[in-house]
């Protein structure tokens, strides 16, 4: 049975292309079966913390040199931190904001990336990750299109951040573009008409 958590970072609430295809995204896990529980962190209604003087000296601790005062500053990063460790697939949508990631989202991975957590280095200082063996899903939403070779910002730097501090290396990306164009129309349907057969072993 797989736990699921699902990760909404758009303002545009129920309008969100993001929300909806990563909802689309989270309704064929559904109709696959083997789902024990699915935890909703909406980053926009329950906002994370930005670092500030005080607080950004806590992520750099190591663990063993935590005190109370730790605790009180890292209370959020603590909790997503075991959302994240309790789930076996994240499901994550974002829109695309100026070539990036939404400002919730990248708050959240600032709280969530903490060296001796979710990351350790070993004898030759090489980073290894301690969440390892999860699938993320990435629904991206963007309001233009990508003109063709164009780099995609959004998947590399997703992937590379779970991979590099987290350990987690099965990043895939769905993507909805062109939201802004007239009489747009959504077809998450055609968008992920694939996914039953290239997510068999879920």
């Amino acid at each position: 049975m797989k736990n699921i958590l699902h990760i909404i970072s758009s303002a545009r609430g129920e309008k969100s292309y993001s929300n909806q295809l990563s909802s689309a995204i989270l309704e064929k896990l559904l109709q696959k079966g083997n789902i024990n529980k699915i935890t909703l962190r909406n980053l926009v209604k329950d906002a994370p913390p930005y670092a500030d003087e005080v607080s950004i000296h806590e992520f750099y601790k190591h663990p063993e040199l935590y005190d109370e005062q730790s605790g009180q500053l890292l209370s959020y990063a603590n909790l997503i931190v075991d959302e994240v460790r309790e789930a076996d697939i994240i499901v994550i949508g974002t829109p695309v904001f100026n070539l990036g990631i939404s400002t919730p989202l990248k708050a959240w991975l600032d709280q969530l990336i903490r060296v001796g957590i979710t990351y350790v280095f070993d004898e030759q200082w090489n980073r290894v990750g301690q969440l390892k063996g999860k699938k993320v899903y990435l629904a991206v939403a963007s309001g233009g299109r990508s003109a063709e070779g164009s780099p995609d910002y959004i998947s590399a730097y997703l992937a590379d951040v779970f991979r590099s501090y987290a350990g987690i290396t099965d990043v895939e990306t769905y993507r909805i573009e062109g939201t802004m164009e007239n009489g747009f129309t959504a077809d998450y349907e055609s968008i992920l008409k694939d996914f039953n057969s290239v997510n068999e072993m879920l």
